[in-house]
C-alpha cells in the first residue's frame, strides 16, 4: 500500500531479540509488542516514532507497521500536499461519502485507500491511508466494533473527545504532529454485551492544511 510511491506502508513480525534495520526514513508503529533502540527508548503497543538510521530490536515477538518515506520534508511540514498527492488520492482512492453515505460530510474531499488485513496473536487488524482537504470536520460519534488509533504522516491534526454529541461538551483535544500516534480512546478495556469496545464521543478534526494519516483498526 502506498501514496504515489512517496509513502509506502508495510507490516512486519519481528521475533524476540531480532533487529529491524532502518531503511532511510521510517515511521514505526508498534501494533503489538515492544521495541527498543540502543537499549534506551522503548516503543509499546500503539506507540510510534520516526527513525533515520540504525536498528531497532524487539524485546518480545512484535507486530509492527512501517511507513517508509522518500522525502524528509513530508514529516517536516514542508511538502505541498495539494500538489504532491492531491490528484493521486482523488484518482485512486475511495471517496468517504461514497463509502459511507449514511454519514455524509458536506463539501468535503476525504478519501480512503484500499485496506490491508493482517492477523497477529489471535487478533485481526485493518490498515488504510486517509487523505483530506483543510478544515475538514468529521462528525462526533461513539460507535465502533473495533479499537482504533491513528498515526499521523503529513501535517498536523487533532483528535477530540466529548461528553456527548454536542460541540459544547468538548473535554479533550489531542494535537499530533507527523509520526505521532494518539493513545487509545476506548474506555478502560470496557466492552458491551456484544463484545464491542465502549468509546466516548470523539472525532477527527483537521487543521488548516491538507493531511495524510494511517488508520489502524483492531478487531
Amino acid at each position: 500500500m502506498h501514496v504515489n510511491n512517496n509513502i509506502i506502508f508495510t507490516t512486519k513480525i519481528v521475533k524476540t531479540w531480532e533487529k529491524h534495520k532502518i531503511q532511510w526514513i521510517e515511521i514505526i508503529s508498534v501494533i503489538d509488542g515492544e521495541l527498543f533502540e540502543n537499549q534506551k527508548w522503548i516503543l509499546k503497543n500503539f506507540e510510534s516514532s520516526v527513525y533515520y538510521q540504525g536498528d531497532i530490536e524487539a524485546r518480545k515477538d512484535s507486530f509492527i507497521c512501517i511507513i517508509s518515506l522518500n522525502d524528509n520534508d513530508i514529516i517536516l511540514n514542508k511538502v505541498d500536499i495539494n500538489k504532491k498527492f492531491w490528484d493521486y488520492c482523488r484518482s485512486n482512492w475511495n471517496s468517504w461519502n461514497n463509502l459511507f453515505p449514511w454519514c455524509w460530510l458536506e463539501n468535503t474531499d476525504l478519501y480512503r485507500s484500499e485496506q490491508i488485513e493482517e492477523s497477529f496473536s489471535w487478533s485481526k487488524y485493518k490498515f488504510n491511508f486517509r487523505f483530506c482537504w483543510p478544515n475538514t470536520n468529521c462528525w462526533i460519534h461513539n460507535t465502533h466494533n473495533f479499537i482504533e488509533v491513528h498515526t499521523n504522516i503529513a501535517w498536523d491534526w487533532f483528535m477530540q473527545k466529548f461528553d456527548n454529541q454536542s460541540e459544547d461538551s468538548l473535554v479533550e483535544t489531542v494535537w499530533l504532529m507527523p509520526w505521532n500516534t494518539h493513545k487509545r480512546f476506548d474506555m478502560d478495556w470496557i466492552y458491551n454485551k456484544n463484545n464491542v469496545p465502549k468509546y466516548p464521543y470523539h472525532r477527527w478534526l483537521w487543521w488548516n492544511s491538507w493531511n495524510i494519516w494511517l488508520a489502524i483498526e483492531k478487531y
